[in-house]
């Protein structure tokens, strides 16, 4: 998993004091996190014990089939 200090911007799995892993999205203006479905990004003392579960998550390929017109 690359350094948390360089993260990039995207969406990765966290887990919040052993509480159920989510999908947040890391914001490199602010250094912040923005739980999936919130507005407003975690505090910084919550922010501080975000643990990284998952590397950036890509978007899923659509087969071409699949895509609507």
């Amino acid at each position: 998993m690359p350094d948390p200090d360089h993260r990039e911007a995207g969406f990765y799995w966290i887990c919040i004091d052993g509480q159920e892993a989510e999908v947040a999205q890391w914001q490199i203006e602010g250094e912040r996190w923005f739980v999936a479905g919130s507005t407003k990004p975690l505090s910084d003392e919550r922010g501080s014990r975000v643990i990284v579960l998952s590397d950036c998550l890509t978007a899923p390929v659509i087969p071409a089939s699949q895509r609507s017109s």
